[in-house]
């Protein structure tokens, strides 16, 4: 079984990784000084000197004595100044003939230049009171700023890694749980139980596979709501059409009889009603469609074609309803997602309704545009403006008014556009203009970033996104 813990416990074993390793790295910054010194790589100051100049020792021996020495040096005669050996950099060869010449020690920054001396010769030995390399090519690099950079990048080093290393496993977690969140109730995904060091987070976990299994079940058992009835609504609209169609044949075969005046007008008033009544009826099926019928809001569609084919659609209409129609595209964008068939199904049912309740001079615009992560397809009209009570309900079904706009209702066709509109992550909006009344339909806009070759020979492998 897996050990858990929690937050707190593991940031404590973060923050003791960390102690650890400091204290780890100081030893180490105390420890390597001594190795360089053992190895004669290093001088610090105090390293003892200790070196016998008697009156009779040669200049080889001296040579020979300060050659285990990691000090540089130089030989002089004592008599005229001649050198006699040394080991030493050219460049400093003035201080020690300064300490010669003078016959006493002499500082130059952190560099001690001391003379020993018998009857024959005289020793000027090089002595640093800082540590320092006894490579002359690493004297430029101080050994205590190099220390103190080792113990800064090796803290920070420390602390990077053991933080990373914290992170890394909170964002695994954080992870699954996005996933586990995203995925909740999909039928195409079947999420794993899953767990994680973290007592947390498998708390969450817990909680969100309990919601899965809840929203599963929800969910299958809505689906087969939903299927229910849509098998019902389809018996209903069998049953409601054969007796509609019988009587539309009835009704044919009396038209074809002698009749008075007042039974074709009879007849006249029977064959209104019955299409009046089958109008409403497909409205009714339609819309109980869209609410059980799982449609795919994902397809692409092309701005332009559907602009087209949307207005072809319902030239008809404004043409048997003497209206004057206009339609503007403002969109920037070339192609946007949503239900082809029901978004064409809600703006001409608008349409519609805006055409008849246009006023004398019959005038119908609509115009798309869109707003940061919005498009919206607004619909005027000519007519007299919403009422209080229109603005408030004009969206539910079979909604009526006293005053306003006369006595009509708007039938079914802005409860089914707010139903779609709801689908796309929109809404329907109902407002009045200074020269008449607008419906808004607002849907959430996503922005292909595709190329253009694989718009027109693959739209179903399209991702959308949404702009931000």
């Amino acid at each position: 079984m897996t050990k858990t813990y929690s937050i707190r416990y593991r940031v404590g074993i973060t923050v003791g990784e960390i102690l650890i390793g400091i204290a780890i790295l100081v030893i180490a910054l105390l420890i390597i000084p001594y190795l360089l010194v053992f190895t004669k790589q290093l001088n610090i100051h105090g390293t003892s000197f200790d070196i016998v100049l008697g009156d009779k020792v040669s200049t080889e021996e001296i040579t020979k004595q300060m050659d285990t020495l990691t000090f540089d040096y130089v030989l002089f005669n004592r008599k005229n100044g001649e050198v006699l050996n040394g080991n030493y950099q050219k460049t400093e060869l003035s201080y020690y003939e300064t300490v010669f010449e003078d016959k006493k020690p002499i500082n130059v920054g952190t560099i001690d230049y001391k003379a020993y001396s018998n009857d024959r010769i005289v020793l000027v030995v090089r002595q640093p009171t800082l540590p320092e390399f006894v490579n002359p090519s690493l004297r430029k690099i101080s050994f205590n700023t190099l220390s103190i950079i080792l113990f800064i990048g090796g803290t920070l080093s420390i602390v990077f890694i053991s933080v990373t290393k914290l992170l890394r496993e909170f964002a695994h977690d954080f992870r699954l749980i996005q996933k586990i969140s995203l995925n909740m109730g999909s039928r195409d995904y079947k999420i794993e139980r899953l767990t994680t060091k973290i007592n947390e987070f498998n708390d969450i976990l817990a909680m969100l596979y309990q919601k899965d299994d809840e929203l599963t079940t929800l969910l299958e058992a809505e689906r087969a709501e939903k299927k229910d009835l849509s098998f019902q609504v389809a018996a209903l609209s069998h049953d409601v059409r054969t007796p509609l169609t019988v009587l539309k044949g009835n009704l044919e075969l009396l038209e074809m009889t002698d009749l008075s005046n007042q039974q074709i007008s009879f007849i006249g008033s029977i064959n209104h009603s019955v299409s009046v009544f089958e109008k409403y009826f497909n409205s009714m099926i339609t819309y109980s469609r869209l609410l059980i019928e799982e449609r795919d809001y994902q397809e692409i569609i092309e701005v332009a074609e559907f602009m087209s084919g949307l207005q072809i659609e319902i030239q008809e209409i404004m043409h048997t309803e003497q209206v004057d129609f206009d339609m503007k595209n403002n969109l920037r964008i070339t192609h946007f997602k949503g239900n082809r068939l029901n978004l064409e199904r809600a703006l001409i049912n608008i349409l519609v309704n805006a055409a008849q309740h246009a006023a004398d001079v019959k005038q119908v615009s609509l115009t798309v545009k869109e707003e940061q992560d919005q498009l919206i397809f607004e619909i005027w009209n000519s007519g007299s403006k919403f009422s209080k009570q229109a603005l408030n309900g004009a969206n539910k079904l079979f909604f009526t008014e006293d005053n306003g706009r006369s006595s009509k209702h708007y039938g079914i066709g802005l409860s089914f556009a707010q139903g779609v509109a709801v689908r796309h992550q929109g809404k329907l909006q109902l407002l009045n203009s200074p020269k008449g009344a607008q419906v808004n339909l607002i849907i959430r806009k996503y922005e292909l970033l595709l190329s253009s070759g694989q718009l027109n020979h693959d739209h179903s492998l399209n991702e959308l996104y949404p702009i931000r």
